[in-house]
């Protein structure tokens, strides 16, 4: 089973952003150690207790940092950008850490202050034209941009070989057949809308196709990605998983975004009380005992044909990040 890592870059009671990325930085540094597979990277803008709205500049820290663990943007959000300047930054961080850099491609919005203030234009429409934005940004990646395209021609280090590896993020079924039919890797959210986790998994198989473009592959690469919260007892771990669960019970069903990540106490007044671990097949947060843990991310694999995940949590303490992944990493031993 290969285990890795999505970090949100929350920033820690009594912490400042600088504090939170020189964390992660460490985090990287020791997960590398336990043997973790990759390390990723969030793009959120106007989120307080977050310090990851410029993954790509932080991937290049957290790469020179450490030897051999991949390092990712997870992800570079394409309906914001040209893909070509988004592609020439994921072109240089290629260059300079040549095998070891994933970009995942995705789509989201922010919040309407600040996707206007990420628009170039702020007084037109941001159209829906995912897919071509894409294929573009594939075809900057791999410097085979069709001849039908009106950049054909125009390269980003064309002496260097196609890269980095590019992921679809998907939560639902036609993002992962987008994956499949572009003959991408795919980073299989299960903690937007878990239900549809197997569907999209399922799909993607389904409809994949050797890639067309340079830095596409040949067979089927997935990874499955988790909320995950461990304790050395149950009842540690549902403790531990309040103030996550607290902060997106707000984001979702009320629309209101904290300005810190609460405490336990806030959490409970919150969500009205402690709450159990979910005993779902595909819950929003995995809660539990390394064993639990384990016993459930094994079923998940059994039932999908994944041998990869990668785990987030929301823990304000550098201690206690360290300990899940360590907690994690040894179950697995």
């Amino acid at each position: 089973m290969k285990l890795s890592i999505l970090d949100p870059i929350q920033i820690p009671k009594g912490m400042t952003s600088a504090g939170a990325l020189q964390s992660s930085i460490a985090l990287a540094q020791e997960v590398e150690k336990l043997g973790y597979t990759r390390y990723w990277v969030v793009e959120h803008h106007g989120i307080r207790f977050e310090a990851n709205p410029a993954p790509e500049v932080f991937v290049a820290a957290l790469a020179g940092a450490t030897s051999k663990i991949r390092i990712g943007a997870g992800g570079v959000l394409l309906n914001h950008y040209s893909p070509y300047k988004a592609a020439e930054a994921m072109r240089t961080l290629n260059a300079l850490f040549p095998g070891r850099i994933d970009v995942g491609i995705g789509r989201a919005t922010a919040g309407v202050k600040a996707d206007t203030a990420l628009k170039r234009i702020r007084t037109v429409e941001t159209p829906d034209d995912h897919e071509e934005q894409v294929s573009e940004f594939l075809g900057w990646l791999g410097n085979d941009l069709p001849e039908s395209s009106p950049f054909h021609g125009l390269s980003i280090m064309p002496d260097e070989p196609a890269g980095p590896l590019p992921w679809i993020l998907a939560a639902t079924e036609g993002s992962a057949i987008r994956a499949a039919r572009h003959g991408l890797a795919l980073a299989c959210s299960a903690f937007h809308v878990p239900a549809n986790a197997p569907g999209a998994i399922a799909a993607y198989r389904q409809h994949f196709s050797p890639s067309k473009w340079n830095a596409g592959i040949a067979e089927p690469q997935i990874l499955l990605a988790l909320r995950v919260i461990i304790g050395e007892t149950q009842e540690e771990a549902e403790r531990l998983a309040m103030p996550v669960r607290a902060v997106f019970k707000l984001r979702r069903q009320d629309g209101i975004f904290l300005d810190t990540l609460p405490s336990l106490e806030e959490a409970e007044e919150i969500l009205g009380g402690r709450l159990a671990a979910e005993d779902a097949d595909w819950p929003d947060y995995l809660i539990g005992t390394p064993e639990r843990v384990r016993q459930v991310i094994e079923r998940m694999s059994r039932d999908t044909g994944v041998d990869e995940f990668m785990v987030q949590e929301f823990l304000d303490d550098p201690a206690l990040r360290l300990r899940n992944y360590t907690l994690l990493m040894n179950a697995f031993r």
